[in-house]
């Protein structure tokens, strides 16, 4: 029973919002037709297209039937006074024509909007007022088209009028969404009102921009660009909405002082005065919008960093030392993400990411000096049969303590060793050669073999955790590149493998066509081992 009568107060709350928005519109039609200077009732400023896609992008498309019922009004209302030799068919079609138009102009920008911008803040950020801007003019494109089509079929004008009459049905739409759909809009954000204003400050601004109107809009001085210096006042002292709300009082001034042909735009007609202010007037909403959008970015940039830097620096009373904290505590971050990134989380060393990254800079380093670079490869020997026989636990303890010992077998700064995969590591030496990359390869299966790791399931007379190295030495050339070092690593190690496993192979690329065993290290027949 409780859901019924909510559904039912849904509905009834839904009729009475489209009724208002209905009498609404009527009433922002019946001011927008005191400016009618073409015939076919073709407004110069039509104040119902910012209303109607303020609500739409604020309640959504449950708004359109008192966007159509109050179309269907006003046309029924003002058409018949216009022309009451209209003919009925005529009288559907231009009433069928004007409800279309004005359902598709809103739906359309609210679909660009959707597209364009993930910000529902559309006057708060660059990207949002771009994609608003493109909304707000291409919308109305085809609500003119649309319209003025339907009455040109009822022969209510002149097809020689056509060009003139979208042009001004497009302008006075898109005039109306510059200009007045932002007030509507940034006026139902709370937080636009949350903020102080001077009423010294206020008072100031507003007698300044009432003798600069008077003088414009009334006496026809030509000081237009002073109502520009006096927006960017308005924008940087008072924000986004103070600034729109004085676009459209500026607008509605000049409109009103201009269609009584007073003023600085008042040319030989009257619908070519208005054409001529309503470019100016875009060009003024446009100044608004774009200059909002940066200060109000900017500000919010600024808010968002000085609450993380007061979340994360309470203990710091002084500006100065605030941000000396701010900066260390970014540079401890910037360090903390960089280990994050490239450090394998089992065995804390080096991981896949940073040796690619690693190899390709040494590898360019090393092209440009023409240096010897080298590259070892090695894996674990028979770790799959250790780890079925020892468990995967004991089987991580094991890479840990292969990766730390291979860790402290290095002792150049500029020398890497990561984990490649799995059980394979790998590691990049700087400025070695072949002899100087198989001394540390030695070395690196002496420390293996010094662990110790007992390891039962090997299958062979080896009863401790043995590994195989294969490694390449070589100067980069052009027609290498750095994987050319891993791919030949890689053989030097199946190779490695094939021999015994629990070797060193490594081949020194300076003798590309050596055959088998020349030039190549296999520590499993060196009697140190």
């Amino acid at each position: 029973m409780n859901s019924a009568w909510l559904r039912y107060g849904r509905w009834f709350k839904g009729i009475g919002l489209n009724i208002l928005l209905a009498i609404a519109y009527v009433l922002a039609a019946k001011i927008s037709l005191i400016f009618t200077t073409l015939p076919g009732s073709v407004a110069s400023v039509w104040l119902p297209s910012g209303l109607t896609l303020g609500l739409i992008l604020l309640l959504g498309k449950k708004v359109l039937p008192g966007i159509a019922a109050g179309s269907l009004w006003i046309v029924s209302i003002d058409l018949p006074m216009r022309e009451p030799s209209i003919g009925l068919s005529a009288f559907l079609l231009i009433n069928l024509g004007c409800v279309i138009a004005n359902i598709v102009q809103p739906l359309l920008a609210q679909f660009i909007l959707d597209k364009c911008t993930l910000h529902e803040q559309y006057f708060t950020h660059i990207r949002g007022i771009s994609c608003y801007i493109l909304a707000a003019t291409v919308s109305p494109m085809a609500s003119a088209s649309i319209g003025i089509t339907f009455i040109m079929i009822t022969r209510r004008m002149e097809w020689s009028q056509y060009g003139l009459s979208w042009l001004t049905w497009w302008m006075a739409s898109t005039l109306a969404h510059l200009i007045f759909t932002p007030v509507i809009l940034l006026g139902s954000d709370p937080q636009f009102w949350q903020r102080q204003y001077s009423p010294k400050t206020i008072g100031l601004t507003l007698a300044i921009w009432s003798c600069v109107s008077y003088l414009v809009f009334i006496q026809g001085y030509a000081i237009a660009y002073l109502l520009l210096l006096l927006l960017n006042w308005v924008v940087f002292q008072y924000g986004a909405l103070v600034a729109h709300i004085f676009v459209s009082a500026t607008a509605i001034f000049a409109i009103c002082a201009t269609a009584q042909g007073l003023g600085f735009f008042v040319l030989e007609t009257q619908n070519h005065s208005l054409l001529f202010l309503q470019s100016f007037m875009g060009v003024f909403a446009l100044a608004s919008l774009i200059l909002s959008a940066v200060v109000e970015e900017r500000r919010l940039f600024r808010a968002s960093l000085q609450m993380a830097l007061g979340n994360s620096l309470k203990l710091v009373a002084a500006r100065t030392k605030e941000l000396r904290r701010s900066e260390a505590l970014l540079r401890q971050t910037n360090e903390e993400l960089r280990k994050l990134v490239n450090l394998d989380p089992l065995t804390q060393i080096a991981n896949r990411r940073c040796f690619n990254q690693k190899l390709q800079e040494e590898w360019r380093r090393h092209y440009r000096a023409q240096e010897p670079l080298s590259l070892l490869l090695f894996d674990v020997d028979f770790f799959k049969r250790y780890n079925d026989f020892y468990g995967h636990q004991q089987g991580d303890e094991c890479l840990q303590r292969i990766a730390q010992a291979m860790q402290k077998t290095l002792n150049r700064p500029g020398d890497l060793v990561a984990r490649y995969g799995g059980e394979e590591f790998v590691v990049i030496l700087p400025q070695t050669d072949y002899k100087g990359a198989a001394i540390v390869a030695k070395r690196i299966r002496r420390a293996v073999l010094d662990l110790a790791i007992p390891h039962a399931a090997t299958g062979t007379s080896y009863a401790t955790v043995t590994i195989s190295i294969g490694g390449y030495s070589h100067i980069p050339q052009d027609q290498t590149d750095p994987w050319t070092f891993v791919e030949e690593a890689d053989q030097m190690l199946y190779l490695a493998k094939q021999q015994g496993r629990n070797r060193v192979v490594i081949r020194d690329g300076e003798w590309t066509s050596a055959p088998k065993g020349d030039r190549l290290s296999d520590d499993a027949r060196d009697p140190e081992f």
